[in-house]
């Protein structure tokens, strides 16, 4: 049976809070492995294009060799890939960040080992052994997780003939590794660059942080499910408060509580984020129309993810 992405972002928008809250734990999860790993969330998003562009570069040269599974792939390949196909201009574009900035993060990784440069070959590398197996395992237990939970809602509401079990997906990512890491990586690319048009990235993790507590507090309250407009209404109708202060919310992103307090005010002004008598932050029900876009653009994406991924699970070894 074709599944178009089309109605699957159609079922993820009519079962927002749902599906979102174990999105929102998956990005949390991420970018929390990434600022243990990297302490630089604008470093990390350079690691993941060049990284990715290692990847695929990889996967072209060998597509007809059994050298994309984890075993012999990401533990034993040496990437490497010329200098002039990943300038700092398409990086910059890439992630909607200014080119200073992207300059002054590769050098910072080429000085702390996690990426190499080669002058004389004009190549790029990446170094395995300085990359945190956090990092890595954290990305490959979000893949597994994803595809699991969402083929059995999928199937729950009558899209697939049969679940994927988590022991068959994560056999299958272990055969093709590099295929499925460098899919997460584009839709991790793509979504981070959009947020950046709004906020910066650590910005976005105090804010999706504030979404997972909200759509978890919504889980534990009631069994029902809002769409992508309904959640704000029912937001509008609960009289507890949900959220989340500076202390516990540093503590978690491992971000300091000063720039939290900086950042928070932020996401306040531009009404996206509400602070209640206690100084906790929380989910602002006013903030639809302001995030509409990234909604949309979040669901329409996520439904292609899990399109490809599909795609990439139904082919043969």
């Amino acid at each position: 049976m074709k599944i178009e992405a089309i109605k699957v972002s159609k079922i993820i928008e009519q079962n927002f809070s749902y599906i979102m809250h174990d999105f929102y734990e998956m990005q949390i999860e991420y970018l929390s492995s990434l600022n243990i790993n990297f302490k630089d969330l604008d470093a990390s998003l350079v690691v993941m294009v060049l990284a990715n562009k290692l990847y695929k570069t990889h996967i072209k040269n060998n597509t007809f060799k059994n050298i994309i599974s984890f075993k012999n792939s990401y533990l034993k390949s040496n990437y490497k890939i010329e200098g002039s196909s990943l300038k700092i201009k398409e990086i910059s574009k890439i992630l909607n960040l200014p080119r200073e900035t992207v300059r002054r993060k590769k050098n910072k990784l080429i000085k702390e080992k996690i990426i190499f440069f080669d002058k004389k070959k004009k190549l790029y590398s990446l170094n395995l052994v300085n990359l945190n197996k956090q990092v890595l395992n954290v990305q490959i237990e979000n893949i597994i997780k994803f595809l699991s939970k969402f083929s059995s809602f999928l199937y729950d509401k009558n899209f697939f003939l049969k679940t994927m079990s988590r022991d068959e997906i994560k056999k299958d990512v272990n055969n093709k590794f590099l295929l499925y890491l460098s899919m997460f990586l584009d839709f991790q690319i793509a979504y981070f660059s959009k947020f950046k048009k709004i906020f910066d990235i650590e910005t976005t993790f105090i804010f999706l942080l504030c979404a997972l507590n909200t759509t978890a507090q919504l889980k534990k309250e009631t069994k029902e499910t809002f769409n992508s407009i309904n959640i704000f209404n029912k937001l509008k109708s609960i009289n507890k408060s949900y959220g989340l202060n500076a202390t516990s919310i540093a503590e978690i992103t491992k971000i300091p509580r000063t720039t939290v307090l900086r950042k928070v005010e932020q996401t306040l002004k531009l009404g996206i984020l509400k602070k209640d008598g206690f100084k906790r932050y929380m989910y602002c029900e006013n903030s639809k129309d302001y995030l509409r876009p990234v909604i949309k653009h979040t669901m329409d994406s996520l439904g292609l993810f899990f399109i490809k991924y599909l795609e990439i699970y139904l082919k043969k070894n």
